[in-house]
């Protein structure tokens, strides 16, 4: 029993872990897209050209990040595992998206391709996460 409790507290730090980076990732994208815009669409390969382009790439890129990454972080502590759900959901939308634009427009250049590669890992990663049973903790009755 011990061994079991042991095993399903590492499971469940390294799903934190993981459920973490993503937060901390989702919501350092969004603090960069708000306050640095012009330099996040450059790295991008993205032209905002009109103040109100810049204002919906802040919306998005910063708000939109922020929003979903400070959920990801409330989760660590309320439930990892609709947290994690949240990071496959957002990343598996982009990757189904970005696979749509690549075979409408084409196009794509090298962020585009690193973009995908990370997407697509992190859809295999957190699914297959998501898709191991972890048994239910059970009391000890010598505990109680």
């Amino acid at each position: 029993m011990a061994t079991l409790k042991f095993k399903l507290g590492a499971v469940m730090r390294i799903r934190k872990l993981i459920l973490g980076y993503y937060a901390v990732l989702f919501v350092a994208f969004g603090v960069l897209g708000l306050v640095m815009p012009s330099l996040v669409s450059t790295l991008i390969h993205y032209d905002i050209n009109s103040p109100g382009a810049t204002m919906e790439f802040m919306a998005t890129y910063g708000g939109l990040f922020l929003g979903v990454g400070g959920f990801m972080l409330y989760c660590i502590k309320s439930n990892v595992q609709t947290g994690l759900v949240c990071v496959l959901f957002a990343m598996g939308a982009m990757l189904i998206c970005r696979v749509i634009g690549f075979g409408f427009h084409g196009g794509a250049d090298y962020i585009q391709y690193i973009y995908l590669a990370g997407e697509l890992l992190t859809v295999v990663l957190v699914g297959f996460m998501l898709v191991q049973a972890t048994p239910p903790v059970t009391p000890d009755p010598a505990v109680s």
